[in-house]
């Protein structure tokens, strides 16, 4: 079994891997960018991605979602990974620190950490393969933002733990693969949708899940590439596509807008 990542051994990524695939034996297919995870699923080179779409701290993973509605291949999964942010360097002292590397989410999440400090701050592909990049300069003025586990493969320091400006600070991942694998206790969907630009579109297309009683758990905007202030709507409910109440929903759906894309059912992942 092939597992697709954005990053490097050590990153979130391969951590949400991990996690999902517990005790499975599976090979790492590491790409330096999201839309390469996606190629690669479709490709046929690996049987899963794992992704990123949603942060506590910091929102949504727009890249994600856009690829989502982008490319054909399906959500099957989602992970939840504590995400715990340290400096690390190889010499292992911050005075020393003038340049610090990480991923742009990575240095979002630790603003508060960063503030002040007389650092050039440099964005990197992914938390982990700053870590590699410093590990590889052996200068002791280059620091990056990463997991603890990034500092244990790559051989650096921990110069600070937890600089995350919130404490409890969650990534969400999805796992996407060809086909629809819809367990049993599946109970959440994910789908995109555009509707008319008229008055009121929105509102008579959600009252397709509230009639129903279905319980909405994220809705978000997104722009229609090549259509200027045209937008469709990704949105995440309670149920899976199996139940009736669903499917009655998703078929009002497909009256009230131009049109809707279901990307899968999946178990929520409660920490």
């Amino acid at each position: 079994m092939r597992v697709a990542i954005q990053g490097e051994r050590g990153s979130y990524s391969e951590e949400a891997a991990r996690i999902y695939f517990k005790s499975l034996d599976f090979e790492l297919l590491t790409k330096d960018h999201l839309d390469e995870v996606f190629d690669s699923v479709q490709s046929g080179e690996a049987d899963y991605g794992v992704i990123p779409v949603e942060n506590s701290t910091t929102g949504s993973i727009r890249k994600s979602l856009d690829l989502l509605l982008e490319r054909d291949v399906r959500v099957i999964g989602e992970v939840k990974v504590k995400v715990s942010h340290a400096l690390m360097s190889v010499k292992g002292r911050i005075e020393d620190v003038k340049v610090v590397y990480s991923h742009p989410e990575a240095i979002a999440q630790c603003e508060k950490f960063l503030k002040g400090k007389n650092w050039i701050v440099v964005p990197s592909l992914d938390t982990a393969g700053a870590a590699r990049i410093v590990a590889d300069a052996n200068d002791a003025s280059l620091a990056a933002i990463a997991s603890e586990r990034a500092a244990s493969i790559y051989g650096l320091k921990i110069l600070a733990r937890d600089i995350q400006d919130i404490p409890l600070n969650i990534t969400r991942f999805f796992v996407i693969s060809l086909r629809d694998q819809i367990s049993e206790d599946a109970d959440t969907t994910a789908a995109f949708f555009a509707t008319s630009h008229k008055p009121g579109s929105l509102w008579r297309a959600l009252g397709a899940f509230a009639r129903r009683n279905i319980n909405l758990l994220w809705l978000e905007s997104r722009p229609i590439k090549g259509e200027p202030w045209n937008y469709s709507f990704y949105v995440e409910f309670e149920g899976s596509i199996n139940e009736y109440a669903v499917r009655e929903a998703i078929r009002e759906l497909e009256e009230l807008t131009i049109w809707i894309k279901i990307l899968g059912s999946y178990r929520r992942m409660i920490l």
